[in-house]
């Protein structure tokens, strides 16, 4: 099978919304894939070495195996909803299990052609009971007529599925790698706002519960990348152009000044019963201080919006407690502790502004009182005090009932963390530095008059994580085993 199709099938994975969140299942995928053509050379260390760079003492053959069943699992789910029509079938083979050829090679990854329509059975011939009969053949014709239509979509899927971006142009595909359709932009696009690719960029899927499909697009023009705000544009399955959305409006502390708005990202809630879907936009203001959280509908209208004193630019969604509703998941800075932080809102009451006691001057005015669900704040280490304003929340996966949370201490390496682990109450249940963290930590303290090795007291200090809203005591529950 051509490598250019496979790599076409990934890309369609991992943009999907079975993978929104799963950032290290996304690069497990992205690991086997360039080792397709290897594979029998393939060895668990290397993965390690490409999942956890940070933590290749500590892992093992079974820390893989387990990733490996998680991804497994999330193929399984992709293709029973999104995949179901797509032509490529990405699995993750048995390795524990004897091949059927009785070969020694054992693959990770496997591509295969799927056969989406199946070939149907003749109807059976007339019973003696005429209505029994009749009724098997209308099910016969009905079933006829919903593979006449999938074989007409297959045939000419208009469907959008996945994009590219060129120095100018943005461009849809279809499932097979055709496209659909094109659009330009005349000021270009902000190169450094798509380095990590139209991930966090692009959502395609139907927005509105018409059957059809909507894509969802974050324009940054070119240029000076503070002269203009982010836009979000929503463009029709056939490329037409249905609804732009600005972020962020006035408030008292703005008065007489231009405000630019970078946006950080976007998440698409789950259709209600309407079939309507709503837009969580996350973006911040320059070259003030706070961010705006709004709830977009499908039309392109504000509904909500929650501001923060700082910066949240990571998104995810989870439904936390159970009752079938996402909440919404951000991180990042609060401006008003200076510290790095989690909040977590209601989807249905995201409104008002977080307080900031400790620095008033911060405060927002004008929006009313925010009721965030939780609001937590982690503690920095001696390290990033000496070397920085404040220690900043990264990347988050949420996943079978674990949030884990990466917390940089130093911007001299992107592997010096702190990993945080909670269940789906925000119990922390463990704390991990980073290798890199502890050598950075050794290395700079190194002929310094207050040189000392990172202690066991510094590293208990890192399960002191505060909570604001959201706790019955001042710090989050510790049930590290």
């Amino acid at each position: 099978m051509d490598r250019k199709d496979i790599w076409e099938q990934i890309g369609r994975i991992l943009q999907s919304e079975s993978f929104t969140g799963k950032d290290q299942l996304k690069k497990l995928l992205e690991v086997l894939f360039n080792n397709m053509d290897s594979q029998t050379s393939l060895k668990p260390d290397r993965v390690i070495k490409e999942l956890w760079p940070e933590e290749t003492k500590t892992k093992r053959s079974a820390d893989v195996a387990t990733e490996i069943n998680r991804l497994r699992k999330a193929l399984k789910s992709y293709y029973e909803m999104e995949g179901t029509t797509d032509p490529i079938g990405i699995s993750l083979p048995n390795r524990s299990m004897p091949t059927l050829d009785g070969s020694k090679e054992k693959r990770w990854i496997v591509a295969e052609p799927r056969d989406v329509v199946e070939d149907l059975e003749p109807p059976p011939a007339p019973s003696a009971n005429p209505r029994r009969w009749l009724k098997t053949v209308a099910a016969a014709v009905a079933i006829c007529v919903v593979t006449y239509n999938v074989i007409q979509i297959e045939s000419g899927d208009r469907r959008p599925q996945f994009g590219r971006l060129d120095s100018t142009t943005l461009t849809i595909f279809n499932a097979k790698g055709k496209e659909l359709w094109h659009k330009s932009f005349s000021d270009e696009f902000w190169p450094e706002y798509y380095d990590h690719g139209l991930g966090q960029r692009l959502w395609i899927g139907d927005l509105d519960g018409d059957g059809r499909i909507e894509a969802l697009f974050l324009y940054h023009p070119a240029g000076n990348p503070y002269s203009h705000s982010t836009t979000l544009i929503c463009f029709s399955d056939r490329g037409q152009e249905i609804w732009r959305w600005t972020p962020g409006r006035a408030l008292p502390e703005f008065v007489g000044t231009p405000v630019i708005y970078f946006t950080f990202g976007f998440v698409v809630l789950k259709a209600g019963q309407s079939g309507h879907r709503r837009i969580v936009v996350s973006s911040q203001c320059h070259p003030f201080y706070p961010d705006q959280i709004a709830i977009v509908d499908s039309k392109g209208k504000t509904v909500s919006e929650y501001w923060h004193s700082g910066i949240l630019n990571h998104l995810a969604l989870a439904d936390l407690d159970g009752e079938g509703r996402e909440e919404i998941i951000a991180s990042g800075i609060s401006n008003g502790y200076r510290q790095a932080t989690l909040i977590v809102l209601d989807s249905d009451k995201v409104f008002g502004a977080s307080t900031e006691a400790v620095r008033p001057e911060v405060q927002l005015h004008g929006v009313g009182v925010a009721q965030e669900r939780a609001r937590l704040l982690f503690p920095r280490s001696d390290l990033n005090k000496d070397l920085e304003v404040y220690n900043q929340s990264g990347d988050m996966t949420i996943d079978e009932g674990r949030i884990r949370l990466l917390v940089s201490e130093c911007s001299l390496n992107p592997n010096c963390v702190i990993l945080y682990e909670f269940d789906k109450s925000f119990h922390l249940r463990a704390v991990t530095p980073a290798d890199f963290f502890r050598s950075a930590h050794k290395e700079f303290y190194l002929n310094r008059k207050d040189d000392h090795p990172f202690s066991a007291q510094e590293e208990a200090e890192f399960q002191k994580v505060r909570c604001l809203v959201g706790c019955k005591t001042a710090f989050v529950s510790v049930e590290i085993p």
